[in-house]
Formats: structure tokens, C-alpha cells, sequence
């Protein structure tokens, strides 16, 4: 998200709205520029129609070029989990990460942000590495937002099954899961995990 999305949605806004919005807003910035055009310039009509369309659209495409829209930027596909893995009592989003995984490291920034704005959020990110150095790298990269815990691949006293946490995130990294009552809720990877998925772990920990 950029700085704007990130700004409209301190003031309240929904995930979703604040990623929406700016596109809404600069359609409706070029309208009276479009409508203006039209009026005060004599030109041939079909050409007067190009030009208003065309000044019309331009605010819209210049933000589309600054901040295009990706697959997955307003996605909620998650799935149902059955998983061997014991969680908290308490709502808790479990984020699963590789130690030097690019897009791990760059959800760190989104998961900050969805911090920033709700308090409630209860985060530990487990890091699969084998080094503590994993670990505190993660540490900075959320600002000590949230709980990290090291997963050591080689470890064979590590509270969780291996081959339950692969189930569990299907191998893909990264994979945010939600659990409540010591159970996993939902779980989503990382090219289903848009804003309106953002929206609903939000509200999650709203109620």
C-alpha cells in the first residue's frame, strides 16, 4: 500500500475503502477539467470529445502508473485448516515466514500497518531458519510490533510438527493464519491476502 492508502486509512477507513478510494478520487478530479475544456475550446466536436475523454482519464492513469492495481490487491481467498498444531486460547494471527524470503520480509511492512491501526491485533510471526540472527532481523522489521519465535528446520524438539506446519501452509510462504480457542480459523498465502482479507482479520479482533 502507498502513503495515501496508509494515510486514509488511519483516519478510519476500511482497508478496502482506502485502497478504492484514491481511484475514485482522481476520476472525479479530471471531470471539471474534461467539462471545461469542452466549453471554452472550438474545436471540431469529435476532436472536443477526444480530448475532454482523454483529460478526463489522465488523473486516474497517472495515480494507475504511480500505484497500479496487482491480482490479488483486493483478494480474500482463504481456506479452512485442520491442523495438528496447537495455538493460544486467545485470538492470535500467525504469520509463517522463510528467513530470507523477499515477500515474507515485504508483508512485514502491511503487518506493521494493520498493527499502526489496531491495537487489538495479537501477531507472532514464526521464522523458519536456523539461525537467531533470523530471528532478530524479523524483530527490527516489525519494530518489536509483535511476538517472533524461531522454527529451526534441523530441530527435532520444536513444539510443532514439521510436517503439520508444511500441511498447514500448504509450502507456501508466506501464510498468515487466524486461531481462536487454541484452534486455526483461517488461513490465507500471501497472493490471497488483499485488502478486504485485511478487513476481515481486523474486525476479527474487533469483536
Amino acid at each position: 500500500m502507498n502513503t495515501l492508502e496508509i494515510f486514509l486509512s488511519s483516519l478510519g477507513l476500511s482497508w478496502t475503502l482506502s485502497k478504492l478510494l484514491p481511484y475514485i478520487l482522481f476520476l472525479i478530479i479530471g471531470f471539471p477539467f474534461s467539462v471545461i475544456f469542452y466549453k471554452k475550446f472550438k474545436l471540431l466536436k469529435p476532436l472536443k470529445i477526444i480530448i475532454s475523454l482523454a483529460i478526463f482519464v489522465l488523473p486516474f492513469l497517472l495515480y494507475f502508473v504511480y500505484s497500479p492495481i496487482y491480482q490479488g490487491d483486493f483478494s480474500n481467498s482463504g481456506y479452512t485448516v485442520s491442523s495438528e498444531n496447537r495455538f493460544p486460547d486467545k485470538k492470535q494471527l500467525t504469520v509463517y515466514v522463510l528467513s530470507n524470503c523477499p515477500y515474507c520480509i515485504q508483508a512485514t511492512t502491511t503487518l506493521k500497518n494493520m498493527l499502526f491501526n489496531n491495537k487489538r491485533i495479537q501477531l507472532e510471526i514464526k521464522v523458519i531458519g536456523n539461525q537467531m540472527n533470523d530471528k532478530i532481523k524479523y524483530q527490527r522489521l516489525i519494530n518489536q510490533m509483535g511476538n517472533v519465535s524461531l522454527y529451526k528446520k534441523g530441530d527435532s524438539l520444536v513444539r510443532e510438527p514439521i510436517q503439520a506446519m508444511l500441511k498447514l501452509t500448504k509450502g507456501e510462504f508466506p501464510t498468515y493464519l487466524l486461531s481462536e480457542n487454541g484452534h486455526a480459523v483461517k488461513a490465507w498465502h500471501n497472493d490471497r491476502f488483499g485488502v478486504r482479507a485485511m478487513d476481515e482479520v481486523d474486525q476479527f479482533f474487533r469483536k
